[in-house]
């Protein structure tokens, strides 16, 4: 039989009365605010759960329908293009800006000859496979005719616009004659009580009347500014362009008596079994 191992000391401190009270008090205090912190944290959740936060990830930006750069650009080119005067050094001034490498911008005015622009507006652009964008630029000379400068415009050193060859003189852009512009492909809307309050919404809307146009607006309408001094003489055709979509053709007049037919995309909704208007537009 081996000898065991020496057994486990144990040390009697004397401790005072009071101090091992005070031990005992403060365990049990630490005890007490821990059940009450989960009591108020269970009622909090109870009473006003946690909102659910939903993070959106930004869409990649889809490509502007109109380049504010390019568009001044092309502007710019056009009234210094189609600007001269006796002086030659003028234009070539004017062109410089666009122009680098000792390049032209391949015009010569007829000698002996001014011309000034009255105004220049942007008449077409429409966007190449290669991120360049084709500008019809529509300027104004001093003799009262309209011409239309055609422009290749891209993107150069920095991503700033540029000319990418010689401009053209062209035609004005093509149109199409409209036949009917009341939506007469569209159903008429058949609905009585809907016709009413779009009467009386589109009455109140021209007539600049918010508080009355308040009554027939769902909440949080967006309504477009109207021209001030309208009054509706009369709804020419309802046409239902979709769900809760609306064409609205009317004619209002001014306070000069002029009569003028209109056009104003409505949106409504029914809510409560009352139809109320989210959207007026033009």
């Amino acid at each position: 039989m081996s000898a065991g191992r020496p057994g486990a000391r144990v040390t009697i401190e004397p401790r005072r009365l009071w101090s091992l009270r005070a031990s005992l008090a403060a365990t049990r205090w630490l005890l007490y605010t821990a059940a009450l912190a989960g009591i108020a944290t269970t009622v909090r959740n109870a009473i006003a759960p946690a909102t659910a936060r939903t993070i959106r990830t930004p869409s990649p930006a889809s490509p502007a329908s109109g380049d504010a750069a390019g568009q001044w650009f092309a502007l710019r080119f056009a009234r210094a293009y189609l600007t001269w005067s006796l002086d030659p050094s003028e234009q070539e001034r004017s062109l410089a800006p666009f122009l680098t490498g000792g390049a032209d911008a391949g015009i010569s005015p007829p000698p002996r000859s001014v011309e000034r622009v009255g105004w220049e507006a942007i008449a077409g652009a429409r966007a190449q496979a290669d991120g360049a964008t084709d500008y019809t630029v529509a300027v104004q000379i001093a003799a009262g005719a309209v011409r239309y400068l055609a422009l290749a415009v891209g993107r150069g050193t920095g991503g700033h616009p540029t000319l990418l060859r010689y401009p053209a003189l062209v035609g004005a852009p093509a149109t199409t004659p409209a036949g009917s512009l009341d939506g007469s492909g569209l159903p008429t809307l058949d609905d009585p009580p809907l016709a009413a309050v779009l009467l009386r919404a589109l009455r109140n809307y021209t007539a600049a009347s918010g508080e009355n146009l308040a009554a027939d607006l769902a909440p949080g309408a967006r309504v477009d500014t109207v021209a001030p001094g309208l009054s509706l003489r009369g709804v020419v055709r309802l046409a239902v362009e979709g769900p809760g979509e609306v064409l609205a053709t009317v004619v209002a007049s001014d306070s000069a008596g002029g009569a003028y037919t209109l056009g104003y995309e409505v949106s409504v909704t029914q809510l409560g079994g009352r139809w109320e208007i989210t959207r007026i537009e033009s």
